[in-house]
């Protein structure tokens, strides 16, 4: 499943933010019973709204449960099973260990089978946000039903003592490899806080895209259209791709362009790659190379 470049949160008992989220152009829609809702008469109204959403709603939403040991973990699972299969998936956060996941990859069976849905449907997105999880990061990713991973970098910052940007370079490049490992797509990075600093957004997400990431969460409508272009490939990166693309089908083999790059396999099939995320060819194409 490709997650898309944005996931926009919203938490889910605010009905009128909700509606603006389900009809902005970001890749998922993640309606958020976690930390974004307070707790007691918020949570329960939240639940209620995001059962309606899901019974109603053809667009692609997930929704982000508490937290495996916590009360409100089971309260959302019970409150939601009747509609849970009309979801796209849940995000889990905190999410430690691959047994974890798999617990919850049960209960869900279990919903799919209540629904008549198909086996499988409702996927898990993992957030990876203590240390703990960054170090069985290779095993949450491998586990049945995970579509991708988030890097919960608020959390990890903190627990780290570190900035949530450059301090976690580390982690991003911990959790790109894990999910690479794992056959999914690139991990979808944290939120940028500051909603008024587009420059900020831009370059961080230029940064967390170079380091392997294929998206990122945004917290406003507003930053959906800098994170978009920020983990789209360039034209000058396009352009580079075509005269890759180009020579190789020359069928001379390994050869070195007139800018000194080397072609063989690997950098043929980076080509495609941006070319496929770019719409220009199809991803198919990628296999063959």
């Amino acid at each position: 499943m490709n997650l898309g470049r944005t996931l926009l949160f919203c938490p889910g008992d605010h009905p009128r933010r909700v509606e603006r989220a389900l009809a902005t152009p970001a890749g998922s829609v993640v309606l958020d019973l976690e930390d974004g809702v307070a707790g007691g008469a918020p949570k329960a109204r939240a639940r209620a709204a995001v059962a309606d959403v899901l019974a109603r709603t053809s667009r692609r939403v997930f929704v982000r449960v508490n937290a495996t040991g916590t009360a409100d973990h089971a309260v959302d699972l019970d409150e939601l099973a009747p509609v849970l299969a009309r979801a796209a998936g849940v995000v889990l956060p905190k999410a430690e260990s691959s047994g974890e996941v798999a617990a919850l990859g049960e209960r869900l069976a279990a919903v799919e089978r209540a629904a008549g849905a198909e086996p499988g449907v409702v996927r898990i997105v993992p957030v990876i946000e203590t240390c703990q999880g960054l170090l069985d990061a290779a095993a949450i990713a491998a586990a049945p039903r995970v579509a991708g991973l988030v890097l919960g970098v608020l959390d990890l910052a903190a627990e780290l003592d570190v900035s949530p940007g450059s301090g976690l370079a580390h982690a991003r490049a911990h959790l790109a490899v894990a999910a690479r490992a794992a056959g999914l797509g690139g991990p979808i990075d944290g939120p940028h806080p500051d909603l008024d600093d587009d420059r900020g957004l831009a370059d961080t997400s230029r940064t967390s895209r170079d380091l392997g990431f294929s998206g990122r969460v945004v917290l406003h409508p507003r930053q959906i259209g800098i994170v978009e272009r920020a983990y789209r490939p360039t034209d000058d990166e396009l352009r580079h791709a075509r005269r890759i693309v180009e020579a190789a089908g020359s069928g001379a083999g390994s050869l070195r362009l007139p800018d000194g790059t080397f072609v063989d396999k690997p950098v043929v099939a980076r080509a495609l790659a941006l070319l496929a995320d770019a719409g220009e060819v199809a991803p198919d194409d990628r296999a063959s190379a």
